[in-house]
């Protein structure tokens, strides 16, 4: 029987996140993510998600050095920086410099050691273009600041009061099961290629507007609609053409996407005068009120709402969405190949069979 998309089909046992989307609730390894995304840090959730446990305070401070030695890039990669076009969309920016990266690494270090070293440069490539592309100093990484503190500073060069919600959506967007782009990660893992390999197809799948490119149509999406008394005009609209409303519906939520609702209540509380927050929590009411497709807001809505609020440029939600999801990415990657087996689907072929082979010179030019 073909399952088209693969919807329903399990491809493996993982201990690292169970997604009830019935019940809309979505756990780290037994914890629920709210509680993570409240209570800890990206450094600790990332060492939860790696190595199966909750770090002590000497695990965690030793783990914390290491991610902050390996900002920084290499030499040789950095010197590729100020020959790229300063329009790229930064996913590509991650994909390049992770080829770079890797091709310099070794395949013999341990992969949760691979891990730490990717997921900790992730920062340092998407500040140093985004500076690089407005002519701005380069801004060095500091070893005195957390992980999603050092990457505030080194894209704008200052400290903010609010960075805990910057940590707490990145912890919210860290992990989620098998998706198309964990999915892609592991087809690659399975061929035994390298960690880099992984994440960089990982990355070509996230950018999809279907996946993790959604993030970045929900801003302009919201300045459409333009007031509150304009969204059922809209939704009306949208239904009419057929149109898609981003930062709607999922694969695997049949109810409220927890996440989301995490987000809004963080919205709520430190920017509830925001005009695309405003709008944003007009259309779920209307959108959840009314049934309409019967679809919940994903936490493409209310991420992209707090990215635009911290001063982050549209082209990069999607790559901060991936700034989390490496960890994920790179959980599923060391569990799958630690009982691997090559995944090789197959295909229910539809095409016609012993067909006649026609020389080039009798084939007829209209077909």
């Amino acid at each position: 029987m073909i399952q088209k998309g693969l919807e329903g089909v399990k491809i493996c046992e993982s201990s690292i996140c169970y997604l009830d989307g019935i019940n809309g609730r979505l756990y780290y390894r037994g914890i629920p993510v709210e509680e993570l995304a409240e209570k800890s840090t990206f450094e600790e959730t990332a060492y939860f998600l790696w190595y199966g446990k909750l770090p002590t305070k000497s695990e965690l401070e030793e783990f914390k050095r290491k991610m902050a030695d390996y900002r920084e890039l290499p030499d040789e990669a950095l010197e590729i920086l100020y020959h790229l076009p300063k329009d790229l969309h930064y996913i590509d920016v991650l994909k390049i410099f992770l080829s770079i990266h890797g091709s310099m690494d070794g395949n013999d270090e341990d992969l949760r050691e691979k891990a730490i070293r990717v997921a900790s440069v992730f920062p340092t490539i998407l500040a140093y273009y985004y500076r690089y592309s407005k002519g701005k100093e380069l801004i060095k990484p500091r070893k005195d600041l957390s992980h999603v503190e050092n990457f505030y500073y080194m894209m704008f060069g200052e400290r903010n009061e609010k960075i805990r919600l910057l940590e707490s959506a990145f912890i919210l967007l860290m992990e989620q099961d098998i998706n198309a782009s964990t999915f892609a990660a592991l087809v690659i893992a399975s061929t035994l290629s390298d960690l880099y390999s992984c994440i960089v197809g990982a990355l070509g799948a996230l950018k999809g507007p279907l996946h993790g490119g959604a993030s970045e149509k929900v801003p302009p999406m919201l300045e459409e609609i333009g007031s509150e008394d304009r969204v059922e005009e809209f939704v009306q609209k949208c239904l009419k053409e057929k149109r898609k409303i981003m930062g709607f519906g999922h694969r695997v939520y049949k109810t409220y996407d927890p996440r989301a609702v995490f987000l809004k209540r963080v919205l709520q509380e430190h920017f509830p005068d925001s005009k695309l927050f405003r709008i944003a929590s007009k259309l779920e009411e209307y959108i959840v009120s009314n049934k309409i497709k019967n679809i919940y807001p994903n936490v493409d809505l209310y991420s992209s709402v707090l990215f635009e609020e911290l001063g982050f440029p549209r082209n990069m939600f999607t790559a901060l969405f991936a700034t989390a999801r490496v960890v994920g990415w790179t959980a599923h990657v060391i569990e799958y190949v630690s009982d691997n087996k090559l995944i090789r689907p197959t295909s229910e072929y539809v095409g016609p069979m012993d067909v006649e082979y026609i020389p080039i010179e009798r084939r007829d030019e209209n077909g």
